[in-house]
């Protein structure tokens, strides 16, 4: 499988709550975590597809624009607990690469691409991956 690769980052600040809990059930779940705080966040996307007759999968430049209007546009320098997907979950990286997943995947479905992963790194040392199951291979 050929595949390329975007590197993206953006800075962010959320808190981690659960919205039934209680402010006190929140800091005993999520410590300092459960108060607002950000980060500088890097976001890797991973996309595999035929080459075309540019001899590319994608041109980076489109998938930069891809990113950028449908993530970044979005979460650079926003309050993530305000977004509407984070309105009943909290905003944990796992949460977020879920999301991203989701939101990215149909939209390169549509060009015959695959997006193959996701890595949302919110500091140096720690990140959440989503990957795609595996092909179904014809029998």
């Amino acid at each position: 499988m050929l595949s390329i690769s975007k590197e993206f980052r953006f800075d962010a600040a959320h808190r981690l709550c659960r919205p039934e809990l209680s402010p006190e059930e929140n800091q005993a779940l999520y410590g300092k975590c459960a108060s607002l705080h950000g980060h500088s966040y890097t976001l890797q996307l991973t996309v595999s597809g035929e080459l075309d007759a540019s001899g590319m999968i994608i041109n980076f430049t489109e998938l930069k624009q891809l990113g950028k209007a449908l993530i970044l546009d979005r979460y650079d320098h926003a309050n993530l607990n305000e977004l509407p997907e984070y309105a009943e979950i909290p905003v944990t990286a796992e949460n977020m690469v879920r999301h991203i997943f989701s939101t990215l995947s149909p939209v390169l479905s549509q060009k015959g691409l695959r997006l193959v992963q996701v890595r949302l790194y919110e500091t140096p040392d720690s990140w959440a991956t989503m990957t795609a199951e595996p092909a179904a291979q014809p029998s």
